[in-house]
Protein backbone atom coordinates (compact mmCIF):
# COMPACT_ATOMS: atom_id res chain seq x y z
CA UNK A 1 0.00 0.00 0.00
CA UNK A 2 1.44 3.37 -1.01
CA UNK A 3 1.68 6.33 1.32
CA UNK A 4 -1.28 8.16 -0.23
CA UNK A 5 -3.60 5.15 0.22
CA UNK A 6 -2.48 4.70 3.83
CA UNK A 7 -3.22 8.33 4.67
CA UNK A 8 -6.67 8.03 3.04
CA UNK A 9 -7.43 4.90 5.10
CA UNK A 10 -6.36 6.57 8.34
CA UNK A 11 -8.54 9.59 7.61
CA UNK A 12 -11.58 7.38 6.96
CA UNK A 13 -11.04 5.46 10.21
CA UNK A 14 -10.61 8.68 12.19
CA UNK A 15 -13.77 10.14 10.67
CA UNK A 16 -15.72 7.03 11.58
CA UNK A 17 -14.51 7.15 15.18
CA UNK A 18 -15.44 10.85 15.47
CA UNK A 19 -18.90 10.29 13.97
CA UNK A 20 -19.52 7.37 16.32
CA UNK A 21 -18.42 9.46 19.31
CA UNK A 22 -20.67 12.34 18.19
CA UNK A 23 -23.66 10.00 17.84
CA UNK A 24 -22.93 8.55 21.28
CA UNK A 25 -22.86 12.05 22.79
CA UNK A 26 -26.15 12.85 21.07
CA UNK A 27 -27.76 9.73 22.51
CA UNK A 28 -26.56 10.57 26.01
CA UNK A 29 -27.73 14.17 25.94
CA UNK A 30 -31.22 13.60 24.57
CA UNK A 31 -34.00 13.13 27.18
CA UNK A 32 -35.00 9.62 28.17
CA UNK A 33 -38.25 8.43 26.63
CA UNK A 34 -41.40 9.80 28.20
CA UNK A 35 -43.47 7.25 30.12
CA UNK A 36 -46.34 6.22 27.85
CA UNK A 37 -49.68 6.96 29.52
CA UNK A 38 -52.90 5.50 28.22
CA UNK A 39 -54.31 9.02 28.41
CA UNK A 40 -57.57 10.45 27.17
CA UNK A 41 -57.04 12.77 24.24
CA UNK A 42 -57.87 15.74 26.45
CA UNK A 43 -54.93 15.15 28.77
CA UNK A 44 -51.72 17.00 28.21
CA UNK A 45 -48.70 14.76 28.63
CA UNK A 46 -45.63 16.38 30.11
CA UNK A 47 -42.19 16.04 28.53
CA UNK A 48 -40.86 15.62 32.07
CA UNK A 49 -39.48 12.17 32.76
CA UNK A 50 -39.17 9.98 35.81
CA UNK A 51 -35.48 9.30 35.33
CA UNK A 52 -34.53 12.98 35.17
CA UNK A 53 -33.41 15.03 38.16
CA UNK A 54 -35.90 17.13 40.15
CA UNK A 55 -35.78 20.93 39.84
CA UNK A 56 -32.88 22.62 41.61
CA UNK A 57 -31.03 25.91 41.86
CA UNK A 58 -27.25 25.53 41.75
CA UNK A 59 -27.70 21.86 42.57
CA UNK A 60 -29.95 22.59 45.57
CA UNK A 61 -33.50 21.21 45.43
CA UNK A 62 -36.15 23.96 45.50
CA UNK A 63 -39.95 23.83 45.72
CA UNK A 64 -40.04 27.26 44.05
CA UNK A 65 -39.43 25.75 40.62
CA UNK A 66 -42.28 23.30 41.17
CA UNK A 67 -44.64 26.11 42.12
CA UNK A 68 -43.69 28.04 38.98
CA UNK A 69 -44.66 25.06 36.84
CA UNK A 70 -48.00 24.61 38.57
CA UNK A 71 -49.18 28.22 38.95
CA UNK A 72 -50.36 28.81 35.35
CA UNK A 73 -52.62 25.73 35.55
CA UNK A 74 -53.97 26.25 39.07
CA UNK A 75 -57.41 27.86 39.42
CA UNK A 76 -59.71 29.08 42.14
CA UNK A 77 -63.34 28.03 41.73
CA UNK A 78 -66.16 30.13 43.18
CA UNK A 79 -69.61 28.56 43.09
CA UNK A 80 -73.06 29.87 43.92
CA UNK A 81 -76.00 27.71 44.84
CA UNK A 82 -79.45 28.70 46.07
CA UNK A 83 -81.13 27.05 49.05
CA UNK A 84 -84.87 27.20 49.62
CA UNK A 85 -86.04 27.52 53.22
CA UNK A 86 -89.71 27.49 54.15
CA UNK A 87 -90.54 29.60 57.19
CA UNK A 88 -92.68 28.07 59.89
CA UNK A 89 -96.47 28.60 59.42
CA UNK A 90 -96.75 29.01 63.19
CA UNK A 91 -94.67 32.18 63.31
CA UNK A 92 -96.42 34.84 65.41
CA UNK A 93 -97.22 38.40 64.19
CA UNK A 94 -98.57 41.54 65.73
CA UNK A 95 -102.29 41.77 64.99
CA UNK A 96 -103.33 44.41 62.46
CA UNK A 97 -107.09 45.05 62.04
CA UNK A 98 -106.49 46.54 58.56
CA UNK A 99 -104.86 43.36 57.08
CA UNK A 100 -108.19 41.62 56.42
CA UNK A 101 -109.75 44.87 55.21
CA UNK A 102 -107.15 45.51 52.51
CA UNK A 103 -107.10 41.86 51.41
CA UNK A 104 -110.92 41.69 51.11
CA UNK A 105 -111.63 44.96 49.33
CA UNK A 106 -108.43 45.78 47.47
CA UNK A 107 -107.24 42.22 46.61
CA UNK A 108 -103.92 42.82 48.39
CA UNK A 109 -102.16 39.63 49.60
CA UNK A 110 -101.93 38.92 53.28
CA UNK A 111 -98.46 39.91 54.47
CA UNK A 112 -98.38 36.95 56.88
CA UNK A 113 -99.28 34.45 54.13
CA UNK A 114 -96.67 35.98 51.82
CA UNK A 115 -93.95 35.50 54.44
CA UNK A 116 -94.74 31.80 54.71
CA UNK A 117 -93.69 31.16 51.10
CA UNK A 118 -90.29 29.46 50.53
CA UNK A 119 -87.37 31.85 50.72
CA UNK A 120 -84.32 31.42 48.44
CA UNK A 121 -80.95 32.06 50.03
CA UNK A 122 -77.71 32.54 48.12
CA UNK A 123 -74.87 30.30 49.30
CA UNK A 124 -71.34 30.91 48.04
CA UNK A 125 -68.58 28.36 48.19
CA UNK A 126 -64.97 28.19 47.10
CA UNK A 127 -62.63 25.45 46.00
CA UNK A 128 -59.77 24.69 43.66
CA UNK A 129 -59.04 22.90 40.43
CA UNK A 130 -56.45 22.57 37.68
CA UNK A 131 -56.51 22.84 33.91
CA UNK A 132 -56.12 19.57 32.02
CA UNK A 133 -56.55 20.77 28.44
CA UNK A 134 -55.64 23.94 26.51
CA UNK A 135 -59.33 24.37 25.61
CA UNK A 136 -60.05 25.22 29.25
CA UNK A 137 -61.26 21.98 30.81
CA UNK A 138 -60.70 22.04 34.59
CA UNK A 139 -60.60 18.98 36.85
CA UNK A 140 -61.98 19.42 40.38
CA UNK A 141 -64.02 17.66 43.07
CA UNK A 142 -67.71 17.00 42.61
CA UNK A 143 -68.47 18.44 46.05
CA UNK A 144 -66.90 21.76 45.01
CA UNK A 145 -69.48 22.37 42.25
CA UNK A 146 -72.38 20.24 43.50
CA UNK A 147 -75.75 21.89 42.70
CA UNK A 148 -73.96 25.09 41.61
CA UNK A 149 -75.98 27.49 39.44
CA UNK A 150 -73.13 29.93 38.90
CA UNK A 151 -69.40 29.12 38.59
CA UNK A 152 -66.47 31.46 38.16
CA UNK A 153 -62.85 30.45 37.66
CA UNK A 154 -59.91 32.71 38.57
CA UNK A 155 -56.43 32.11 37.16
CA UNK A 156 -53.00 33.01 38.49
CA UNK A 157 -53.03 36.27 36.52
CA UNK A 158 -56.24 37.37 38.35
CA UNK A 159 -58.32 36.92 35.18
CA UNK A 160 -61.80 35.63 36.07
CA UNK A 161 -64.07 33.70 33.69
CA UNK A 162 -67.49 32.13 33.81
CA UNK A 163 -67.51 28.34 33.67
CA UNK A 164 -70.03 25.56 33.26
CA UNK A 165 -70.23 21.98 34.44
CA UNK A 166 -69.61 19.49 31.64
CA UNK A 167 -69.35 16.27 33.65
CA UNK A 168 -69.63 15.00 37.19
CA UNK A 169 -69.30 11.69 39.00
CA UNK A 170 -70.48 11.61 42.63
CA UNK A 171 -69.18 8.06 43.08
CA UNK A 172 -65.55 9.21 42.71
CA UNK A 173 -66.16 12.83 43.84
CA UNK A 174 -64.73 14.13 40.56
CA UNK A 175 -66.06 16.70 38.11
CA UNK A 176 -64.97 18.71 35.07
CA UNK A 177 -65.92 22.32 34.35
CA UNK A 178 -65.18 24.24 31.14
CA UNK A 179 -63.96 27.83 31.16
CA UNK A 180 -66.07 30.03 28.87
CA UNK A 181 -63.31 31.71 26.86
CA UNK A 182 -61.78 31.44 23.40
CA UNK A 183 -58.15 31.72 24.51
CA UNK A 184 -55.78 28.83 25.08
CA UNK A 185 -54.85 27.80 28.62
CA UNK A 186 -51.84 26.08 30.15
CA UNK A 187 -52.66 22.49 31.20
CA UNK A 188 -50.92 20.79 34.10
CA UNK A 189 -48.80 17.74 33.33
CA UNK A 190 -50.02 14.39 34.63
CA UNK A 191 -47.87 12.06 36.69
CA UNK A 192 -48.42 8.38 37.39
CA UNK A 193 -49.99 7.76 40.80
CA UNK A 194 -49.22 4.05 40.50
CA UNK A 195 -45.50 4.87 40.70
CA UNK A 196 -45.55 6.94 43.90
CA UNK A 197 -43.83 5.73 47.06
CA UNK A 198 -44.44 6.43 50.71
CA UNK A 199 -41.93 9.12 51.69
CA UNK A 200 -41.87 10.90 48.31
CA UNK A 201 -41.93 14.72 48.68
CA UNK A 202 -45.07 16.42 47.38
CA UNK A 203 -46.75 19.82 47.21
CA UNK A 204 -50.45 20.57 47.71
CA UNK A 205 -51.77 23.56 45.74
CA UNK A 206 -55.05 25.40 45.95
CA UNK A 207 -57.05 28.18 47.59
CA UNK A 208 -57.46 27.37 51.29
CA UNK A 209 -59.99 29.69 52.96
CA UNK A 210 -60.19 31.55 49.64
CA UNK A 211 -56.47 32.44 49.69
CA UNK A 212 -55.59 31.85 46.04
CA UNK A 213 -52.39 30.30 44.70
CA UNK A 214 -51.28 28.75 47.99
CA UNK A 215 -48.65 25.99 48.11
CA UNK A 216 -47.72 23.69 50.99
CA UNK A 217 -45.18 20.88 51.10
CA UNK A 218 -44.91 17.50 52.75
CA UNK A 219 -44.52 13.85 51.90
CA UNK A 220 -46.69 10.93 50.93
CA UNK A 221 -47.53 9.52 54.35
CA UNK A 222 -49.38 6.39 53.24
CA UNK A 223 -51.41 4.77 50.49
CA UNK A 224 -54.79 3.89 51.97
CA UNK A 225 -57.01 1.11 50.64
CA UNK A 226 -60.18 2.19 52.38
CA UNK A 227 -61.13 5.67 53.60
CA UNK A 228 -64.59 6.78 54.74
CA UNK A 229 -65.36 10.44 53.95
CA UNK A 230 -68.74 11.69 55.16
CA UNK A 231 -70.31 8.28 54.72
CA UNK A 232 -68.77 7.64 51.29
CA UNK A 233 -66.20 4.92 50.86
CA UNK A 234 -63.10 5.57 48.76
CA UNK A 235 -61.17 2.43 47.88
CA UNK A 236 -57.89 4.20 47.18
CA UNK A 237 -56.53 7.43 48.65
CA UNK A 238 -53.13 9.07 48.95
CA UNK A 239 -52.43 10.27 52.49
CA UNK A 240 -50.17 13.29 52.91
CA UNK A 241 -49.02 15.67 55.62
CA UNK A 242 -48.83 18.57 53.16
CA UNK A 243 -51.23 21.09 54.67
CA UNK A 244 -54.73 20.88 53.18
CA UNK A 245 -57.59 23.03 54.42
CA UNK A 246 -61.07 24.12 53.38
CA UNK A 247 -60.86 25.52 49.87
CA UNK A 248 -58.03 23.18 48.82
CA UNK A 249 -60.53 20.61 47.55
CA UNK A 250 -60.04 19.95 43.85
CA UNK A 251 -56.51 21.33 43.73
CA UNK A 252 -53.59 19.18 42.61
CA UNK A 253 -51.17 17.21 44.74
CA UNK A 254 -47.96 17.35 42.67
CA UNK A 255 -44.65 15.52 42.69
CA UNK A 256 -41.18 17.07 42.53
CA UNK A 257 -41.46 17.38 38.74
CA UNK A 258 -44.60 19.51 39.00
CA UNK A 259 -46.94 16.78 37.75
CA UNK A 260 -50.34 16.09 39.27
CA UNK A 261 -50.39 12.76 41.09
CA UNK A 262 -53.57 13.39 43.06
CA UNK A 263 -56.63 15.60 43.59
CA UNK A 264 -56.85 17.07 47.10
CA UNK A 265 -60.16 15.91 48.53
CA UNK A 266 -60.46 15.51 52.29
CA UNK A 267 -58.79 16.07 55.66
CA UNK A 268 -58.96 14.49 59.08
CA UNK A 269 -59.74 17.50 61.25
CA UNK A 270 -61.03 16.73 64.75
CA UNK A 271 -60.47 20.39 65.68
CA UNK A 272 -61.88 21.79 62.43
CA UNK A 273 -58.48 22.64 60.93
CA UNK A 274 -55.70 20.59 59.37
CA UNK A 275 -54.15 18.07 61.76
CA UNK A 276 -51.42 16.64 59.53
CA UNK A 277 -53.63 14.08 57.79
CA UNK A 278 -54.95 14.92 54.32
CA UNK A 279 -56.22 12.73 51.50
CA UNK A 280 -56.02 12.98 47.72
CA UNK A 281 -57.68 10.91 44.99
CA UNK A 282 -54.98 9.22 42.85
CA UNK A 283 -54.78 11.02 39.50
CA UNK A 284 -54.86 7.73 37.59
CA UNK A 285 -58.42 7.23 38.86
CA UNK A 286 -59.36 10.53 37.23
CA UNK A 287 -57.48 9.81 33.99
CA UNK A 288 -59.55 6.66 33.48
CA UNK A 289 -62.86 8.53 33.43
CA UNK A 290 -62.01 11.96 31.99
CA UNK A 291 -63.05 11.09 28.46
CA UNK A 292 -66.50 10.09 29.65
CA UNK A 293 -66.89 13.11 31.92
CA UNK A 294 -66.10 15.49 29.06
CA UNK A 295 -67.88 13.70 26.22
CA UNK A 296 -70.84 12.06 27.97
CA UNK A 297 -71.17 14.16 31.11
CA UNK A 298 -71.19 11.15 33.42
CA UNK A 299 -69.39 7.84 33.88
CA UNK A 300 -70.97 4.69 32.45
CA UNK A 301 -69.69 1.60 34.27
CA UNK A 302 -70.14 -2.11 33.83
CA UNK A 303 -72.12 -3.85 36.58
CA UNK A 304 -72.69 -7.39 37.81
CA UNK A 305 -75.29 -6.79 40.52
CA UNK A 306 -73.61 -8.58 43.42
CA UNK A 307 -72.37 -7.78 46.91
CA UNK A 308 -68.89 -9.04 47.71
CA UNK A 309 -66.41 -9.25 50.56
CA UNK A 310 -62.75 -10.09 51.07
CA UNK A 311 -61.51 -13.64 51.55
CA UNK A 312 -59.87 -14.04 54.96
CA UNK A 313 -58.28 -17.03 56.70
CA UNK A 314 -61.55 -18.29 58.18
CA UNK A 315 -63.26 -18.20 54.80
CA UNK A 316 -60.25 -19.85 53.16
CA UNK A 317 -60.53 -22.78 55.56
CA UNK A 318 -64.30 -23.23 55.52
CA UNK A 319 -64.60 -22.81 51.73
CA UNK A 320 -61.53 -25.01 51.16
CA UNK A 321 -59.60 -22.36 49.23
CA UNK A 322 -55.88 -22.63 48.57
CA UNK A 323 -55.21 -18.87 48.75
CA UNK A 324 -56.84 -15.68 49.97
CA UNK A 325 -57.14 -14.32 46.44
CA UNK A 326 -60.52 -13.48 44.98
CA UNK A 327 -63.79 -11.97 46.22
CA UNK A 328 -66.55 -13.89 47.98
CA UNK A 329 -70.07 -13.30 46.64
CA UNK A 330 -72.18 -12.35 49.65
CA UNK A 331 -75.39 -11.64 47.73
CA UNK A 332 -76.74 -11.81 44.17
CA UNK A 333 -79.52 -9.32 43.46
CA UNK A 334 -82.54 -10.45 41.49
CA UNK A 335 -82.89 -9.55 37.81
CA UNK A 336 -79.21 -8.62 37.46
CA UNK A 337 -76.48 -9.66 35.01
CA UNK A 338 -74.90 -11.87 37.68
CA UNK A 339 -78.17 -13.69 38.36
CA UNK A 340 -78.79 -14.22 34.66
CA UNK A 341 -75.19 -15.34 34.12
CA UNK A 342 -75.33 -18.05 36.79
CA UNK A 343 -73.27 -16.47 39.58
CA UNK A 344 -74.40 -17.80 42.97
CA UNK A 345 -74.05 -16.70 46.56
CA UNK A 346 -70.97 -18.38 48.05
CA UNK A 347 -69.01 -18.29 44.79
CA UNK A 348 -65.48 -16.94 45.02
CA UNK A 349 -64.64 -14.91 41.90
CA UNK A 350 -60.98 -15.46 41.01
CA UNK A 351 -60.69 -14.29 37.39
CA UNK A 352 -62.46 -12.02 34.90
CA UNK A 353 -61.63 -12.54 31.21
CA UNK A 354 -58.07 -13.63 31.95
CA UNK A 355 -57.38 -11.01 34.63
CA UNK A 356 -56.61 -12.48 38.06
CA UNK A 357 -58.67 -11.14 40.97
CA UNK A 358 -56.68 -10.56 44.16
CA UNK A 359 -59.24 -8.64 46.21
CA UNK A 360 -62.59 -6.87 46.24
CA UNK A 361 -61.26 -3.54 45.00
CA UNK A 362 -59.59 -5.11 41.99
CA UNK A 363 -62.79 -6.89 40.99
CA UNK A 364 -64.78 -3.67 41.29
CA UNK A 365 -62.26 -1.75 39.17
CA UNK A 366 -62.09 -4.42 36.49
CA UNK A 367 -65.86 -4.75 36.12
CA UNK A 368 -66.30 -0.97 36.09
CA UNK A 369 -63.71 -0.67 33.31
CA UNK A 370 -65.98 -2.57 30.90
CA UNK A 371 -68.92 -1.04 29.07
CA UNK A 372 -72.51 -2.19 29.61
CA UNK A 373 -73.42 -4.86 27.08
CA UNK A 374 -69.95 -6.40 26.96
CA UNK A 375 -69.71 -10.10 27.80
CA UNK A 376 -67.00 -11.21 30.23
CA UNK A 377 -65.84 -14.64 31.34
CA UNK A 378 -66.16 -14.88 35.11
CA UNK A 379 -64.22 -17.72 36.73
CA UNK A 380 -65.58 -18.78 40.11
CA UNK A 381 -64.54 -21.31 42.71
CA UNK A 382 -67.66 -23.28 43.76
CA UNK A 383 -67.78 -26.39 45.94
CA UNK A 384 -64.13 -27.21 45.31
CA UNK A 385 -64.27 -26.74 41.56
CA UNK A 386 -63.59 -23.90 39.14
CA UNK A 387 -66.40 -22.89 36.80
CA UNK A 388 -66.38 -20.43 33.90
CA UNK A 389 -69.51 -18.33 33.41
CA UNK A 390 -70.36 -16.00 30.52
CA UNK A 391 -71.95 -12.82 31.88
CA UNK A 392 -73.26 -9.89 29.86
CA UNK A 393 -72.66 -6.78 31.97
CA UNK A 394 -75.33 -4.21 32.69
CA UNK A 395 -74.99 -0.52 33.52
CA UNK A 396 -74.27 0.38 37.12
CA UNK A 397 -77.29 2.25 38.55
CA UNK A 398 -76.78 5.64 40.16
CA UNK A 399 -78.06 4.34 43.50
CA UNK A 400 -77.22 0.85 44.69
CA UNK A 401 -79.37 -1.08 47.19
CA UNK A 402 -78.36 -0.36 50.77
CA UNK A 403 -78.90 -2.33 53.94
CA UNK A 404 -81.30 -1.14 56.59
CA UNK A 405 -80.33 -0.73 60.20
CA UNK A 406 -80.79 -3.82 62.38
CA UNK A 407 -83.96 -3.97 64.39
CA UNK A 408 -84.53 -5.10 67.94
CA UNK A 409 -85.98 -8.42 69.04
CA UNK A 410 -87.82 -8.55 72.32
CA UNK A 411 -86.85 -11.42 74.64
CA UNK A 412 -89.35 -14.28 74.62
CA UNK A 413 -89.70 -16.81 77.37
CA UNK A 414 -89.29 -20.05 75.47
CA UNK A 415 -86.65 -22.63 74.58
CA UNK A 416 -83.38 -20.88 73.84
CA UNK A 417 -79.69 -21.71 73.63
CA UNK A 418 -76.66 -19.67 74.67
CA UNK A 419 -73.23 -19.66 72.99
CA UNK A 420 -70.32 -17.24 73.44
CA UNK A 421 -72.59 -14.46 74.71
CA UNK A 422 -75.57 -14.82 72.35
CA UNK A 423 -79.00 -16.29 73.11
CA UNK A 424 -80.88 -17.81 70.18
CA UNK A 425 -84.28 -19.42 69.73
CA UNK A 426 -86.26 -21.07 67.00
CA UNK A 427 -88.16 -18.97 64.47
CA UNK A 428 -91.91 -18.97 65.01
CA UNK A 429 -94.74 -17.44 62.98
CA UNK A 430 -94.54 -14.16 64.93
CA UNK A 431 -90.82 -13.80 64.17
CA UNK A 432 -91.49 -14.61 60.52
CA UNK A 433 -94.07 -11.86 60.22
CA UNK A 434 -92.01 -9.31 62.12
CA UNK A 435 -88.83 -9.86 60.10
CA UNK A 436 -90.39 -10.76 56.76
CA UNK A 437 -88.83 -14.24 56.68
CA UNK A 438 -89.79 -16.82 54.07
CA UNK A 439 -89.34 -19.90 56.27
CA UNK A 440 -88.78 -21.17 59.80
CA UNK A 441 -85.28 -22.42 58.97
CA UNK A 442 -82.52 -21.03 61.16
CA UNK A 443 -82.32 -19.55 64.64
CA UNK A 444 -82.74 -15.92 65.63
CA UNK A 445 -80.57 -13.99 68.10
CA UNK A 446 -82.70 -12.51 70.87
CA UNK A 447 -79.99 -11.26 73.23
CA UNK A 448 -76.24 -10.59 73.08
CA UNK A 449 -73.59 -9.60 75.58
CA UNK A 450 -71.74 -6.53 74.18
CA UNK A 451 -68.48 -7.77 75.75
CA UNK A 452 -68.76 -11.29 74.32
CA UNK A 453 -66.88 -13.13 71.59
CA UNK A 454 -70.07 -13.27 69.54
CA UNK A 455 -70.37 -9.49 69.56
CA UNK A 456 -66.74 -9.26 68.47
CA UNK A 457 -67.49 -11.60 65.57
CA UNK A 458 -70.11 -9.12 64.40
CA UNK A 459 -73.32 -10.90 65.38
CA UNK A 460 -76.22 -8.68 66.46
CA UNK A 461 -79.71 -8.95 67.93
CA UNK A 462 -82.31 -10.05 65.31
CA UNK A 463 -79.72 -11.73 63.09
CA UNK A 464 -80.97 -15.04 61.68
CA UNK A 465 -78.25 -17.70 61.64
CA UNK A 466 -78.73 -20.06 58.69
CA UNK A 467 -75.34 -21.77 58.41
CA UNK A 468 -72.20 -22.13 60.51
CA UNK A 469 -69.05 -23.29 58.75
CA UNK A 470 -71.28 -24.17 55.77
CA UNK A 471 -73.42 -26.54 57.86
CA UNK A 472 -77.16 -25.96 57.76
CA UNK A 473 -78.84 -24.62 60.89
CA UNK A 474 -82.58 -25.37 60.89
CA UNK A 475 -83.28 -25.08 64.62
CA UNK A 476 -81.67 -24.76 68.04
CA UNK A 477 -80.77 -28.47 68.05
CA UNK A 478 -78.65 -28.00 64.93
CA UNK A 479 -77.18 -24.88 66.51
CA UNK A 480 -76.13 -26.74 69.66
CA UNK A 481 -74.57 -29.58 67.65
CA UNK A 482 -72.57 -27.37 65.30
CA UNK A 483 -71.37 -24.85 67.90
CA UNK A 484 -69.85 -27.69 69.97
CA UNK A 485 -67.47 -28.32 67.06
CA UNK A 486 -66.37 -24.70 66.63
CA UNK A 487 -62.80 -23.64 67.41
CA UNK A 488 -62.37 -19.86 67.21
CA UNK A 489 -58.62 -20.31 66.77
CA UNK A 490 -59.31 -22.37 63.62
CA UNK A 491 -61.85 -19.84 62.35
CA UNK A 492 -65.60 -19.71 61.96
CA UNK A 493 -67.88 -18.46 59.16
CA UNK A 494 -71.52 -17.54 59.88
CA UNK A 495 -74.10 -17.28 57.10
CA UNK A 496 -76.75 -14.94 58.52
CA UNK A 497 -79.78 -12.98 57.40
CA UNK A 498 -79.80 -9.37 58.58
CA UNK A 499 -82.89 -7.30 57.76
CA UNK A 500 -83.68 -9.59 54.88
CA UNK A 501 -80.19 -9.48 53.40
CA UNK A 502 -77.71 -12.38 53.47
CA UNK A 503 -74.32 -11.67 55.05
CA UNK A 504 -71.20 -13.76 55.61
CA UNK A 505 -69.41 -13.06 58.90
CA UNK A 506 -65.96 -14.57 59.45
CA UNK A 507 -63.73 -14.59 62.51
CA UNK A 508 -60.47 -16.16 63.61
CA UNK A 509 -58.93 -15.64 67.02
CA UNK A 510 -55.29 -14.57 66.86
Amino acid sequence: MDKKSLITLLLVLAGGILLGRYADIERKTEEPAVRQHSLPRYIYNSPAVYNSSPPSVDGIFSFADIAEKVRPSLVNISSVRFIEVRRSPFEFHFGDPFDDFFERFFDMPDRRRREQEPQRYRHEGTGSGFIVDPAGYVLTNYHVIQDAEEIKVTLYDDETYDAEIVGQDPRTDLAVVKISASREFVPLAMGDSDQIRVGDPVMAAGSPFGLEQTFTSGIISAKRQNVQVQGQNFGEMIQTDASINRGNSGGPLVDVYGRAIGINTAIFAPTGVFAGVGFAIPVNNAVRILDQLIEVGRVVRGWLGIEIREVDEAIMQQFELETGDGALVNMVHEETPAKKGGIERGDVIVNVSGREIKNVRQLQDIIASYSPGETVTVTVFRDGEKKELQVELGEMPEELPSAALPGEEAPVEEAQVQWKGIHVRNIDSAARRRHGLDSDDGVIIIRIDPESDAHGIGLRVADVIRQINRKEISNIEDFKTVTQEISLSDGVVFDILRNGRPVYLSYRRR
